[in-house]
């Protein structure tokens, strides 16, 4: 069925009878269009004569006003009525507004019926070249430099002064000049400053000198010597008895973090030093805690040295005492199986050789254990609460970082700091190999 436009305009009545006389009539989408384009225009002619009979009227108000003032000055009658003087000027003064707003409103129209048929504009979006995008920066900070500015004339460029030969000033000893150069050119190395004036940049040139990168939050202050390391009297005098001269990097590294009661994972190379680096820090937590007696010896010792073979066990064994078990996971999952020995108050673990023992096949035995242990002393999962002895330390010291060693380092430890020293599966130039015929 055809309905003309004359009947879809119609008056209300008739739309009425129509609705009541036939059925409900569906237009097209171009036709929708097309009504709607309609009703615009209409809209917008109205708002255009409206504009039109304002501006009409401002005017004619103003051509009054003209008139009125001039017959005024010819008849010479200086009687005004305020009033409409005060209309007058109120009009004079909305005229312009009036014009501006016209003129506003026939732009968004315009604006309106573009958007409507061309669409919005979207800003285009600048494609960033890969050149552009990994371009190094050369910045640098002048602070950071290593080597200081040795030659006087560029550390005083307001100063004009007068040179001969290769850059010295004239009138002055050349000698004494070199002297100056050589003694400016000095730069303190790290080793000879004060713990306390050792700034970020020898922090930073110490790591690199001995290769220790650090992975983790609220890493402690490194110590350079065995007497920076906060070790009691008694550990330091079975330092220098065992014959140490000096921490190796790992140990630099690692009984700072121990000592903190922080959870670590060690990475270092094979023979460079790995056992005193968890052993000194244990061995300063127990000496905290009171000595174990016949009526508490029955909750188990207080710390737990698991190694991958019985070798390395009795070697770790001749540098601890009789309150830390160090045995191999199976044959300590063994004992406690059968009732021989429990870990009640096992607050301190270490696994040396965590790979080694895992590539033998041992995680389930070291899962046993660890699962043993209770789990009231674990630590928050939180990082800014602070440490007690009430919390479990758990050490892992490993050449690599295999799946299944991350695996248990995110099930066991709490925020561990990552030290890494030198170069993974590589023997470290501190060991030396005889070959006995």
């Amino acid at each position: 069925m055809k309905i003309s436009p004359e009947e879809i305009a119609g008056s209300p009545d008739s739309a009425t009878a129509n609705c009541s006389n036939h059925k409900p009539v569906f237009l097209s989408k171009s036709r929708r269009e097309q009504l709607a384009l309609q009703r615009r225009q209409e809209e917008t002619a109205q708002r255009n004569r409206r504009s039109e009979k304002l501006l009409l009227q401002c005017r004619s108000g103003e051509n009054k006003s003209s008139s009125d003032s001039h017959r005024h000055r010819s008849s010479g009658n200086h009687d005004r009525d305020p009033k409409r003087t005060l209309g007058e000027y109120v009009k004079a003064r909305e005229r312009p507004k009036l014009e501006e707003l016209a003129e506003r409103e026939r732009e968004e129209e315009i604006e309106a019926i573009k958007e409507q048929y061309l669409g919005s504009r979207k800003p285009k979006k600048r494609v960033v070249k890969p050149s552009e995008k990994f371009r190094f920066s050369f910045d640098w900070d002048i602070t950071e430099e290593a080597i200081s500015d040795t030659n006087p004339l560029y550390q005083n460029r307001h100063e004009a002064q007068l040179l001969f030969g290769r850059g010295f000033r004239a009138g002055v000893d050349r000698r004494e000049q070199k002297k100056q150069a050589a003694e400016s050119r000095t730069v303190e190395h790290w080793s000879e400053k004060k713990l306390e004036e050792m700034t970020e940049r020898d922090w930073r040139i110490f790591r690199e000198d001995f290769d220790i990168s650090y992975k983790g939050t609220k890493v402690s202050k490194r110590m350079r010597n065995w007497r920076e390391g906060n070790l009691s009297s008694e550990l330091l005098k079975a330092v220098e008895k065992e014959g140490y001269k000096k921490p190796s990097p790992i140990q630099m590294a690692a009984i700072p973090l121990g000592l903190q009661l922080r959870d670590v994972i060690g990475i270092a190379e094979t023979g460079s030093g790995k056992t005193a680096a968890f052993v000194l820090p244990m061995l300063s937590y127990i000496s905290g805690l009171p000595p174990i007696s016949e009526e508490t010896g029955a909750n188990g010792p207080y710390a737990v040295v698991l190694a991958p073979t019985r070798e390395l066990a009795q070697q770790i064994e001749r540098k601890t005492g009789c309150e830390i078990i160090i045995a191999t996971p199976g044959r300590l999952l063994d004992c406690l199986e059968s009732r021989y020995c429990v870990l009640n108050r096992c607050s301190y673990v270490v696994l040396d050789e965590a790979d080694r023992m895992i590539d033998q096949g041992f995680e389930s035995q070291i899962v046993g254990v660890l699962d043993s242990i209770p789990s009231i002393h674990l630590k928050p999962l939180n990082k800014d609460e602070e440490l007690d002895e009430m919390h479990r330390i758990t050490h892992m010291f490993t050449a690599t970082m295999s799946p299944a060693v991350e695996r248990l380092a995110r099930k066991y430890l709490r925020n561990p700091v990552v030290v890494t020293v030198g170069t993974a599966r590589k023997a470290t130039g501190l060991v030396s190999q005889h070959v006995l015929w």
